[in-house]
């Protein structure tokens, strides 16, 4: 295990990531138009529940051997520090998106093809993510070591909060009630995160006991800036002597929410003496995680106008 000499000679190397896939939300709204001034209030509720998941394996005529990014386990008699690594890597991803937008707007024409929309108003933002990796084989079964155990990393970035929300839509109208429309909005959330890196090793075998070698947790408050952006075709139809109205769209819609990914990746360097599981002579090394978060899809919207 410790002699690989393909383990630091990375030729064609390949990040893998969870396979992401298409899944529905939805959104409720009701909004309703004041006779002062022209004036419109409402209310638009946005769920999204999205899972991702990947398996891969090593193959010697393929990749040899797969280099754990998330753990910060390594394994006894390390003392010349060999590159941990897995044969079999298994990772879910969860995300959990709840948007309460309240806006106050008003729409008025620049000419009889194009209206414009300012708005203004508040965002109550909740964003749960989950990411689950679990290790197999590699540092982990060491016969010689007396080692067979799997690893389990688990990780959440939850964050929820509420701040100020501004924007415009705009509606090009062409013939017979048919118009493209394009909507921009911009948030800025204040809020809490809540962070948590753990890890634990399992016995491959009976009786399968569980010993958890790393528990962190991060909380802190801060302000994160969110863009929404949407671009589509809108059809409008009036009914009842114009006293009824039915509106369908269908378009692009984009959130970004900057800065999202706060997580901690925990590796672990230096070597132990002997024979211990649980690496006390090493040292924990913390790296900084940043990044966005964005969601993106088609929206397929009906409004009913009365």
């Amino acid at each position: 295990m410790t002699g690989n000499p393909q383990l630091n000679n990375l030729i064609d190397a390949e990040y893998k990531t969870p396979n992401f896939s298409w899944d529905f939300g939805f959104k409720v709204g009701v909004s309703y138009a004041s006779i002062c001034d022209g004036w419109d209030i409402g209310v638009l509720w946005t769920f999204f529940h999205e899972g991702a998941k990947s398996h891969v394996e090593a193959e010697f005529d393929d990749n040899h051997a797969l280099l754990p990014l998330w753990s910060a386990y390594q394994f006894p008699n390390a003392g010349n520090a060999p590159t941990l690594f897995a044969s079999d890597i298994e990772s879910f991803w969860s995300f959990d998106l709840h948007l309460v937008d309240i806006e106050l707007g008003r729409q008025y024409w620049t000419s009889k093809r194009l209206s414009f929309r300012p708005h203004i108003g508040l965002r109550l933002a909740k964003l749960d993510q989950s990411f689950e990796i679990e290790h197999k084989g590699g540092s982990w079964n060491d016969p010689g070591l007396s080692i067979n155990v799997n690893d389990l990393v688990d990780l959440d970035n939850d964050f929820k909060g509420v701040g100020v929300r501004s924007g415009f839509d705009t509606l090009w109208n062409f013939e017979c009630g048919w118009g493209v429309y394009g909507n921009l909005a911009l948030s800025i959330i204040y809020g809490k995160f809540d962070l948590d890196h753990d890890e634990k090793i399992r016995d491959a075998q009976a009786p399968f006991t569980k010993n958890k070698i790393l528990e962190s947790n991060e909380n802190f408050h801060a302000s994160r800036a969110s863009l929404d952006l949407g671009l589509g075709v809108q059809w409008t139809a009036m009914l009842c002597k114009c006293q009824y109205a039915i509106t369908a769209q269908l378009g692009w819609e984009q959130h970004i929410f900057f800065h999202q990914n706060q997580l901690w990746r925990v590796n672990r360097n230096g070597g132990t003496n002997g024979s211990d599981v649980f690496n006390n002579s090493g040292e924990n090394v913390f790296y900084q995680r940043r990044g966005d978060l964005s969601t993106q899809g088609w929206t397929l919207t009906g409004k009913f106008v009365f």
